[in-house]
């Protein structure tokens, strides 16, 4: 079995880490970068970020990211990825991390990230002298706060049901509106249509991928009732967070039903006391961006305490499929968003989810270092990242 590498970063204008082996727990190392270079790690992240700055808005925040920022070409990422791992990986750690490479094994990595290093695409992060890509050595997987992982509830997952919201009609906006559709309109020969191959399994019942998108009746009482006895979410649509002091506990996933429209809070998930399956994906703009503040709140770890062992959820405001088209006058039938949601859902029905997602992003490194087309652009797959409660998660039904 491979071993796990415990990294845990905390700031606050310095940034700190420390790190040990998950076997050797007397054995722990750390380190510090100065306030100096954090605030240069910031700024360099908020540059490739697709989110608007002051004078943005968000067309062209996308188009910064997709086409001028460093992650616009393999160059730019591996001049990103090297800064990174050279602020960010101690010398012992990378050396130990080539050590278990030359014996034939790919450790686990499980970060505990910092406001600023919850920013970070770790996906593109390169170590070493001779700048290896980080996730050819580890496979990736983060954790929550550890007062969270005490107080998560505990709960006996018996369910085998996969629950897909795709892309809801929010009551009152307009397709092309800020909660408008994030797939564009529905057709029945859509890639995402192999989300059917779920089956009688499927939640809600389709027969085919009309029936199961963009959909008008999946409220919040009946996604309460499906979940609570599910073995997988799956939720493509429209996540935001609030302005104020409770930002996080405002995050909202946005969902059909009857004007006017109210979303599903994190507050509420919590609150109330939800009950989520096993293995959640909320495919959503920033669904994981909470541990971007010093006391998190927000709707990845509102899942892991309401149930969920494992949420793949992204980091950053995603591109759509008509976004990267526009912007790179793309002319393909690739869909890189479609591909993210199907990869995930397909990661999620591994033994191992971590390794199979983890898989998947290699793959897409590979191609964005062998194409540098924006249809290959990492602020589509290394927006994903993978939370769990600790260890490996099994399917609810093994």
């Amino acid at each position: 079995m491979s071993r796990t590498l415990l990294v845990k970063f905390t700031e606050t204008d310095t940034l700190y880490w420390s790190w040990r082996w998950q076997d050797t727990p007397d054995e722990v190392e750390a380190g510090r970068l100065k306030p100096e270079f954090v605030a240069g790690l910031r700024q360099a992240l908020a540059q490739f970020l697709p989110e608007p700055h002051e004078a943005e808005d968000g067309d062209a925040a996308l188009q910064r990211a997709l086409t001028e920022s460093l992650l616009a070409t393999p160059d730019g990422s591996l001049q990103l990825g090297q800064a990174l791992g050279q602020a960010l990986f101690a010398v012992e750690m990378v050396a130990q991390l080539r050590a278990e490479r030359d014996r034939g094994s790919r450790p686990r990595l499980r970060i505990q990230p910092s406001p600023t290093t919850a920013r970070v695409p770790w996906a593109l992060v390169r170590i070493g002298p001779e700048l290896e890509p980080l996730i050819s050595l580890v496979n990736l997987e983060f954790a929550p706060p550890a007062a969270l992982t005490v107080s998560a509830r505990t709960t006996n997952h018996r369910g085998k049901t996969v629950v897909a919201v795709i892309d809801p009609r929010v009551p009152g906006a307009a397709p092309t509106s800020a909660l408008g559709s994030v797939l564009g309109r529905p057709a029945e020969n859509d890639p995402l249509a192999q989300l059917l191959r779920h089956g009688a399994l499927l939640r809600p019942e389709a027969e085919n991928y009309l029936g199961l998108a963009r959909r008008r009746d999946l409220d919040r009482a009946w996604l309460r009732e499906q979940l609570a006895d599910a073995a997988r979410f799956l939720y493509v649509g429209h996540a935001t967070s609030g302005e104020t002091a409770d930002a996080g506990a405002s995050a909202a996933l946005h969902l059909a039903g009857a004007a006017p429209h109210v979303p599903v809070t994190a507050a509420e998930l919590v609150r109330d006391r939800w009950q989520l399956p096993p293995r959640c994906a909320l495919i959503a703009c920033g669904s994981a961006s909470e541990l971007r503040d010093l006391e998190p709140m927000g709707l990845t770890l509102a899942a892991l305490s309401c149930g969920a062992e494992l949420v793949t959820a992204t980091s950053w405001r995603l591109p759509t499929d008509a976004a990267i088209a526009f912007f790179g006058e793309a002319a393909t039938d690739r869909q890189p968003l479609r591909e993210l949601v199907l990869a995930v859902d397909t990661a999620h029905e591994f033994d191992d989810p971590v390794l199979a997602l983890a898989d998947w992003q290699r793959e897409r490194l590979r191609a964005w270092e062998a194409s540098g087309s924006i249809i290959d652009t990492p602020l589509v797959w290394a927006a994903a990242v993978s939370y769990t409660r600790g260890g490996r998660t099994k399917q609810s039904e093994e």
